[in-house]
């Protein structure tokens, strides 16, 4: 009995020096309380936990849109991460010149005042940060869902995300030194330590390409696939025979795909446009769409839609739109719903899928795929159309939203291409690696925002990211020249992280985090948003993932407004002017008939 009892007591023991032991790790993890003193951690760890604490204060400084906790977590373990790798870097090069002319700085700055310095900074940063989420979530009309709970979990989490980036780190060290000193058998040790490091990680790409980011990929795109096979609760077959997947229609009900389904279920019969929008007649609008079939290439798909147009007596109405859609084969509903009510219904809208995945996914695997199925399709729509008497073609617009916006406009090299190619356009959502659009903010006049560009003083362009930027620039000024035709929207909202993020970000400061936030501008994202290498870069790239949790108008949802975007455009190929009281009725027409998802 009394050596069990004793055995006990040594295990309770151990348990409790173990939780001790993980506690006072714990505190030399934990920003701000780090700061107090190390318990643990070992000596040479001083710099990288400084220069971790550091990154705290910007992996938590606000970003594009207001975060969950997952997102807070993020930033803060890949931030202090950062951090801890750049400070120590710096530290091991500051301590070899100090060394050299026998400088001691911290005889001058002890380091109990810097920790303490530190410390108060995080204290204070982290309060601002909780009031930050606050004032973010009002600019997106979003209720505050990010209090000091979520705010905590996230840094807490986060932080357990910095120590197994340590644990990580310290392993890949320890392969680095024990590969380097077997290279320096044969080699100097200037020579051998920088070529060990360079095949370890060179071994670490490949096997996380091979093992991780293929089978991911492959796995997304299997899931991707089952996914455009389900005919979802709110997707219902047409009778309309304007419609593709109607028993009319040569293309199938279970070829258009999810999406598909749910892009010719949707929007507005002719009943709806003439009670809603008060004509004394209406047409049915015509919507055309070829899923993405196995063993039918994009040219197969291209001659699908141009058989159904023909079918359908699209050629015969007066305007027509190539609308592409995002990855998935996702359309605007508001945006094709918008034409239609103006027009009367007297339109065709044509779309083609190029993927399964969704945009960003569909992107990284191939990003010609969706120019190259743009391209198809318009070459057959404008061929067609060319064999048609000049003086009856339908008006040929263009749109689409995010990747959608990217597969049309990369076919054209100039802005003069594009406004030849069509009788206007209208662009949601661009990403910012298009490159046509890059171009296009480049050229921009003088004095004139990236947020906003003013093209040729608003001659055929006019970017937007509120309605009252078609007729006033970024400074509430009118614009120097009269819009003329064809026109073309872009519509970019400041919190529309797709918009803005790219690979620069991580080293670059962009224009558009330096230049001025007039109040006319309508953003709804910080005025002052601060840049921190590699850290902004990853907060904006997480905001992506949040981009369409916000209200519409904020972030990259782009709903009712598009309502009088369409109606600048089309201008007298509108029906009757719009005004609020018809724009409200369309949304509510929307709202009630298309389900969220």
């Amino acid at each position: 009995m009394v050596s069990m009892h004793r055995f006990a007591l040594r295990v309770l023991a151990k348990g409790l020096s173990a939780a001790i032991f993980g506690l006072e790790v714990l505190s030399d993890l934990t920003p701000g309380v780090r700061m107090t003193g190390r318990r643990r951690l070992p000596q040479n760890m001083a710099a990288g936990t400084a220069g971790a604490e550091v990154a705290t204060w910007a992996a938590v400084s606000p970003s594009l849109l207001p975060r969950p906790w997952w997102v807070t977590a993020a930033n803060v373990a890949l931030g202090q991460g950062m951090g801890h790798l750049s400070a120590s870097a710096l530290a091991f090069g500051l301590k070899r010149a100090f060394r050299v002319y026998d400088v001691r700085p911290q005889d001058r700055i002890p380091y109990r005042t810097l920790h303490a310095v530190l410390g108060a900074g995080t204290v204070l940063v982290g309060i601002r940060s909780i009031r930050n989420q606050e004032a973010q979530a009002q600019l997106v009309g979003k209720e505050n869902e990010r209090g000091p709970r979520q705010a905590a979990a996230g840094v807490a989490l986060g932080t357990l995300g910095y120590g197994v980036l340590l644990i990580l780190g310290e392993a890949a060290q320890a392969a680095t030194t024990k590969l380097s000193r077997r290279a320096q058998r044969f080699l100097p040790r200037w020579v051998a330590w920088p070529l060990a490091a360079g095949v370890l990680g060179a071994s670490v790409i490949a096997l996380s390409d091979r093992v991780v980011w293929r089978r991911f990929i492959r796995t997304a795109s299997v899931r991707a696939e089952r996914l455009n096979r389900l005919i979802f609760p709110d997707s219902m077959m047409p009778w309309e025979p304007e419609r593709s997947g109607s028993p009319w229609s040569h293309e199938p009900w279970t070829a258009i795909g999810a999406q598909g389904r749910r892009f010719v279920t949707r929007g507005p019969r002719a009943r709806d446009i003439q009670d809603i929008m008060g004509y004394d007649h209406a047409h049915e609008p015509i919507r055309i769409v070829a899923g993405l079939v196995p063993g039918r290439d994009f040219l197969g798909s291209a001659r699908q839609v141009i058989a159904e147009m023909e079918r359908t007596g699209a050629f015969r109405r007066d305007t027509i739109v190539v609308h592409m859609p995002a990855g998935s084969g996702w359309v605007n509903n508001y945006s094709t719903s918008a034409y239609e009510f103006l027009t009367r219904g007297d339109c065709a809208t044509v779309t083609l899928q190029y993927s399964y995945l969704p945009s960003v996914f569909a992107f990284l695997v191939d990003r010609d795929a969706p120019v190259a199925a743009a391209r198809v399709l318009l070459d057959m729509v404008h061929a067609r159309m060319a064999s048609l008497p000049e003086d009856d073609r339908p008006r040929l617009y263009l749109a689409g939203e995010s990747l959608g916006a990217f597969a049309l406009v990369e076919n054209f090299e100039e802005l003069e291409h594009l406004l030849t190619a069509c009788d206007g356009a209208m662009f949601t959502g661009p990403p910012r690696m298009t490159g046509f659009f890059r171009r296009l903010a480049a050229s921009r006049d003088r004095g004139s925002l990236e947020r906003l560009p003013l093209i040729d003083g608003g001659r055929h362009v006019r970017y937007v990211s509120n309605p009252a930027h078609l007729a006033a620039d970024a400074f509430g000024a009118p614009y120097p020249r009269a819009w003329q035709r064809p026109r073309v929207v872009v519509a970019q909202h400041a919190s529309d992280a797709i918009v803005w993020w790219d690979q620069q970000l991580a080293w670059r400061r962009p224009d558009w985090l330096r230049e001025q936030v007039p109040p006319t501008l309508h953003a709804d994202a910080f005025r002052r948003l601060q840049w921190a290498p590699f850290i902004t870069w990853w907060q904006i790239a997480l905001d992506q993932v949040n981009s369409l949790n916000v209200p519409g108008g904020h972030g990259h949802n782009y709903f009712e407004e598009t309502f009088w975007y369409w109606d600048a455009v089309l201008g007298s190929q509108a029906r009757v002017p719009l005004d609020a009281a018809k724009a409200d009725r369309m949304r509510k027409f929307i709202v009630k008939t298309q389900p969220r998802g």
